[in-house]
């Protein structure tokens, strides 16, 4: 009896110790850094002591240090089926699944299209053969539902396992069909902690064959691509996407003002870079598939980046947005990093 006691009790001493291990984790704030060299390669081999790290102007000590070589992630694929694709799709099917082969074996990933609505194709699964099927099906028409696919990806994968997490949005247009707006969007992608990495696609201007990347981004340049260059023959047109109060739409499903066989990469780059994620635009050319180029380097990019972890003095639920500010000790690397996150 008195045996039974004492391992009762290392029991719940155990379980105890646990349970306020747990409850200390849940206060951890996690931050994803990515750095270049000036040639824009991924720096290898850092350590915790090679970075800073600040949160509303208070150094924070870095307590949690890792770097995600061989780590999996969760990742969601949002790939726009819209009728302006039908040309594409064959080309960004066969990218998509390429890079989905070429990741980690246990990523952790699920496959969302969108037009007039969003559907969710396959869920969670590491089966690349399933994510194969489910990707042939995809047969593009109808409108542009851009916007609500973004708000249910982010809200999806919270449920993925693994605690790194990604989306990779592909789209050729501006939104048409979403009943959430663009504020409401990007307020979902901030509240996030998931890499958003977007590729638009550029008009197709009657060239066939693989789709080719106008504007790599600006080595070193956080998040950012730099503005279409013309090209001679080639027009790029852009469209502003209309920007009313935050909620849903002011306007009926189906925006008469939009192209949509258009894409807007400022709001594309501002979701990547509101995530510490990146963006790139892709147009038509019988070159080279720079779609494929950009996917292979969105997959070098998930295994070469950092994660530092640190505890902040105030609660996490305080319902407030909190700066984070990471330097490195060498100037001369490049960093690109979420910047805030909201106490929830």
């Amino acid at each position: 009896m008195t045996r039974s006691i004492f391992v009762l009790a290392g029991l719940f001493l155990a379980i105890g110790g646990a349970w306020a291990q747990l409850r200390v984790d849940v206060r951890l704030v996690n931050v994803v850094a990515t750095v270049t060299d000036d040639n824009g390669r991924y720096v290898e081999g850092l350590e915790a002591t090679d970075f800073t790290l600040a949160e509303d102007g208070v150094g924070q000590q870095i307590t949690h240090f890792s770097a995600s070589h061989d780590l999996p992630v969760s990742v969601g694929i949002v790939l726009d089926s819209s009728g302006s694709m039908e040309r594409k799709m064959s080309t960004a099917v066969r990218a998509v699944d390429r890079f989905l082969r070429s990741i980690h074996e246990d990523d952790d990933i699920f496959l969302m299209s969108f037009s007039d609505s969003v559907k969710v194709r396959q869920d969670f699964t590491s089966n690349r053969d399933k994510l194969w099927d489910a990707l042939e099906k995809v047969k593009p028409s109808g409108g542009t539902s851009l916007y609500d696919a973004v708000i249910q990806a982010t809200d999806k994968i919270r449920k993925g396992k693994h605690p790194k997490k990604a989306i990779l949005l592909i789209s050729d247009g501006v939104d048409t069909s979403s009943e959430y707006d663009y504020n409401v969007t990007r307020l979902a992608v901030r509240e996030s902690e998931v890499l958003v990495y977007a590729l638009g696609i550029a008009p197709d201007t009657g060239t066939r064959g693989p789709m080719s990347e106008r504007n790599p981004p600006i080595p070193g340049t956080p998040g950012r691509t730099p503005s279409p260059i013309p090209i001679p023959g080639v027009g790029v047109p852009t469209y502003p996407i209309p920007l009313p109060g935050p909620g849903r739409r002011q306007f009926p499903r189906g925006n008469p003002n939009s192209n949509s066989d258009a894409v807007d990469m400022k709001v594309l780059e501002t979701f990547a870079e509101d995530s510490g994620g990146r963006a790139w635009l892709i147009i038509p050319d019988t070159r080279r598939n720079a779609l494929q180029d950009a996917l292979e380097e969105i997959s070098d990019e998930l295994r070469s980046q950092y994660s530092l972890g640190y505890y902040p003095s105030h609660a996490l639920n305080d319902g407030k947005w909190h700066r984070i500010e990471i330097k490195l000790k060498n100037r001369d690397y490049n960093l690109r990093y979420k910047q805030d996150y909201f106490g929830k």
